[in-house]
């Protein structure tokens, strides 16, 4: 990826930061919401089942859409998204910081340089997503829905490499 396609991410990111900033951080409601369902996949898991982290990505935004006023407007939406986004990406850092201390010091050297491709893959294919509406409201909630499916499934791929690490 050169400079410019680097700093017209940066830059629509930016523009994207204003339209979230009232409220993209995760409340305590969606934390307990997230925790719930990321207990509930590792009960279904332990008694034999089959299931991933994956399948809780939206649990959160959706209550939050549900019940939130104006949550199923357009900004409501990207706000209510951007919220478990936040909780994926604070997960996602935890797990870092966590691999940081269990693997081998090249092997962190490899997640690290992974880990800083990830970041410019996630930021040029959501500002794909923002760029192809155009000028249309839903760019935003395109935007959103990006980064939170980007970002959770990372963590969880990390949560995962984290797993297995500590056995």
């Amino acid at each position: 990826m050169n400079f410019k396609s680097i700093a017209l991410s940066a830059v629509l990111l930016l523009l994207c930061q204003p339209a979230f900033a009232q409220d993209n951080q995760f409340t305590v409601d969606d934390e307990t919401e997230m925790q719930n369902c990321w207990e509930a996949v590792t009960d279904l898991n332990l008694q034999g089942e089959d299931h991933t982290l994956q399948e809780c990505i939206g649990a959160a935004s959706k209550v939050c859409m549900e019940e939130e006023e104006g949550g199923m407007t357009t900004m409501g939406m990207a706000s209510c998204i951007m919220r478990e986004n936040s909780w994926w990406d604070s997960i996602l850092n935890i797990n870092y910081q966590n691999l940081k201390q269990v693997l081998e010091p090249n092997q962190f050297e490899d997640l690290r340089d992974a880990q800083r491709k990830w970041i410019a893959y996630r930021d040029a294919s959501c500002a794909f997503h923002y760029n192809y509406w155009g000028n249309g409201t839903m760019r935003t909630t395109a935007f959103a829905s990006c980064m939170l499916d980007t970002t959770a499934q990372r963590a969880a791929e990390l949560s995962g490499i984290l797993d297995m690490s500590m056995m």
